[in-house]
């Protein structure tokens, strides 16, 4: 969850509370504060601005964060969320910045370049003016995801306060509770809200990304509606064979009726055909799909090298004999021939870096027993009618 402390214009506390929420000691004491709340893991302030962020070959936009430097600490749960590509995970120095990977590559930023943030502020005259502040790049960092990686820009939370204008930023507390998906979280969301200063504002992390929410779930809606269907086919392919299976032991089933077989057991025993049919699929089927789900990224990687292997080979194969038909038509143009560019899969401009994965283990319990439980219901029509076969009508026709 997030509490929203200002943005815009200056907020301040209760006129019985000690804090002064236009200052960088006030912001942190609220942090502090809601850490005592009971539910809440960890509570870190913030101020989050927009400025130009430039280097020696460039300059692009960016989100400045100000974090507390703890934030990225070995034992922090934030810093897993990220991954250091270069340098270390350290704003140690008031004077020292992080870089998203996607600004980096813009910048031709490296760990001890410099890195100028071009914020705005307002003079005591009224004018807007720029303001350029100097910092180090102590590590080039990656959350995964190259949008986000190509705006961030990370720096201490002090120099951060006071270098981003009131107006143009907004100050916060991110909340990390003990689970964002329990039961409880509404409850622990309630006691943060009686304690804050009149003024600010909570909001939740369902809604402070509720589009993409909503598309991650209507995404796994969509992709359980293709596996019930994969598995309706299945089980359809089941009913076929066993259909096949009835009509062509006819006569053994006659014999077995006449030798004093019940009904009731011929199709208690095509029923359980059936279901080792079923079962046999989930045993098989279901290590593998976890198998490679497990290793999907690497599955992934490896059809990518594959596929590269080729289009390279392609790439050489037409570019010779581009520039066969251009030596012999003495023709420039036809042997210029552009850079190979190597073949993405999932191009991280517009997916995640890896995919990531986890197993809910109740989901694939559940998808296992509606498969066996699929399997016997496809399987009652072709046992009802083998268990309705007259033995002596079928051995007069043999």
């Amino acid at each position: 969850m997030q509490v929203i402390v200002g943005g815009g214009t200056p907020l301040f506390a209760d006129e019985d509370s000690e804090l002064e929420l236009e200052t960088a000691q006030g912001v942190a004491q609220l942090a502090q504060q809601l850490e005592e709340v009971p539910g809440i893991v960890a509570a870190f302030p913030e101020r989050q601005g927009v400025g130009l962020a430039a280097g020696a070959q460039g300059r692009t936009g960016a989100t400045i964060r100000s974090v507390p430097p703890h934030l990225f600490a070995p034992n922090s749960s934030f810093s897993r969320l990220f991954k250091a590509e270069a340098g270390s995970l350290n704003l140690s120095s008031p004077r020292s910045a992080l870089v998203g990977t996607g600004i980096a590559k813009t910048l031709a930023l490296n760990p001890g370049d410099t890195i100028r943030l071009v914020t705005m502020r307002t003079s005591p005259t009224g004018k807007v003016i720029p303001r350029i502040t100097s910092f180090t790049v102590e590590g080039i960092l990656s959350c995964g995801y190259q949008e986000l990686d190509s705006l961030w820009v990370f720096i201490p939370f002090d120099a951060g306060f006071s270098l981003l204008e009131g107006s143009l930023s907004t100050v916060l507390v991110g909340i990390q509770t003990e689970d964002a998906f329990g039961e409880h979280f509404l409850e622990t969301a309630w006691r943060v809200e009686d304690q804050l200063p009149s003024g600010c504002r909570l909001r939740l992390w369902s809604q402070l990304n509720t589009t993409q929410f909503e598309n991650f779930s209507s995404t796994r809606i969509m992709l359980i509606f293709i596996m019930f269907l994969i598995v309706l086919v299945a089980s359809v392919n089941v009913s076929s064979a066993l259909v096949m299976l009835a009509m062509e032991r006819r006569r053994e089933i006659a014999i077995l009726k006449s030798m004093g077989a019940t009904s009731g057991g011929i199709v208690t025993s095509f029923l359980f055909t059936g279901f080792c049919a079923g079962g046999a699929g989930v045993v098989m089927g279901i290590p593998v799909g976890i198998l490679c789900a497990v290793n999907v990224n690497g599955i992934l990687s490896w059809i990518e090298r594959i596929v590269n292997i080729f289009a390279r080979f392609w790439y050489n194969l037409k570019t010779s004999c581009m520039e066969l038909v251009g030596n012999l038509l003495s023709d420039e143009s036809l042997s210029a021939a552009g850079d190979f560019v190597p073949v993405q899969l999932l191009d991280p401009a517009f997916y995640l870096e890896e995919i990531p994965v986890v197993l809910p283990w109740g989901g694939i319990f559940a998808i296992a027993a509606g498969t066996l439980v699929l399997s016997v219901v496809v399987s009652a029509l072709p046992s009802v009618r083998a268990g309705r076969e007259k033995p002596l009508d079928t051995l007069r026709k043999f």
